[in-house]
């Protein structure tokens, strides 16, 4: 089944009544923890970012953490949008081929390929939008750890990779404007080609990419060029008023672009530090994505 099949899928069951089969997922057990908030024990899987859950019980909580960190077979059953673990086991060698199979994004791998999900049509990006986009309170948290999140979502729960979008102002820009920001972000997706941005702060649908810098330039007239390199935009303070820039889902921030492009610094995976840190933008974000806590203290920036 393609990835895009699948997504479709999920979108046509996921909001509707329960339903519920055996499933099999082979992935790496990345993280293990005892939920303060139910009677499970969460284990968030490498492969896909998803939670998948067992009952309470240190007999359980030792099985699950004997495998943290190791590639395994799942056998779980979906029931009202939660993976309940019927069963854990290590993959058979004929089962996994660890060295090409594509099994834990949230670890660099030199061998991964970041290619967006096409959603082919503007009502399927419109339904991932309504069914995704919440909690876009631009007084409880900056934008970069909203698309953060955002994105984070398409792709652990829809099975979508998306890119994020950033409209960054130059100083010629800030000044003439008595501007107060430098930079804004949003997740972007492709639709039939054509690059939407799904800005669930200040839009209430996905919007073409020339919308959405219209919408935050102020005018259909000034144009910001695409660029492929930070310090394009670093060296070009005085010469143009904005420019945009398109990067894989995984960057959190400016400084992630900036440290890929001065240094070489890849980023193809998830940082869980940063995740931790995003999830406090959204209302409920202790429930809702309990398993992203590291315990380690909250980045700033």
């Amino acid at each position: 089944m393609s990835i895009k099949t699948l997504v479709f899928l999920v979108l046509s069951f996921a909001f509707t009544a329960s339903w519920a089969k055996a499933e099999v997922l082979v992935t790496t057990v990345f993280n293990v923890m005892k939920s303060e908030r139910s009677d499970r024990i969460l284990l968030l899987s490498g492969v896909d970012g998803r939670v998948y859950k067992m009952k309470k019980s240190d007999e359980n909580l030792k099985l699950l953490k004997s495998f943290q960190g190791q590639v395994v077979k799942l056998t779980f059953e979906s029931r009202d949008g939660e993976a309940s673990i019927i069963a854990i086991q290590r993959p058979k060698a004929n089962e996994v081929d660890a060295k090409t199979m594509d099994l834990n994004h949230f670890r660099y791998d030199q061998l991964r390929q970041f290619a967006p999900t096409d959603l082919q049509s503007v009502e399927n990006a419109t339904e991932v939008f309504e069914n995704m986009l919440n909690d876009g309170d631009k007084s409880r948290s900056q934008c970069f750890k909203r698309a953060h999140m955002w994105a984070y979502d398409l792709w652990s729960k829809l099975g979508v990779n998306s890119q994020k979008v950033f409209i960054f102002y130059t100083q010629r820009y800030v000044q003439m404007e008595d501007f107060e920001w430098w930079f804004h972000v949003a997740p972007l997706v492709v639709v039939g080609g054509e690059d939407y941005v799904m800005d669930g702060t200040f839009m209430k649908k996905p919007i073409p990419l020339k919308e959405w810098k219209d919408f935050f330039i102020k005018t259909e007239k000034i144009n910001c060029p695409v660029i492929e390199n930070y310090q394009e935009f670093e060296k070009n303070q005085w010469s143009r008023l904005c420019y945009l820039m398109k990067v894989p889902m995984y960057f959190f921030s400016p400084l992630d672009i900036e440290l890929r492009d001065s240094k070489g610094l890849e980023r193809n995976h998830w940082v869980l530090e940063e995740l931790q840190d995003a999830r406090r933008a959204f209302k409920n974000s202790g429930a809702n994505y309990e398993v992203l806590d590291s315990g380690k203290p909250t980045i700033t920036y």
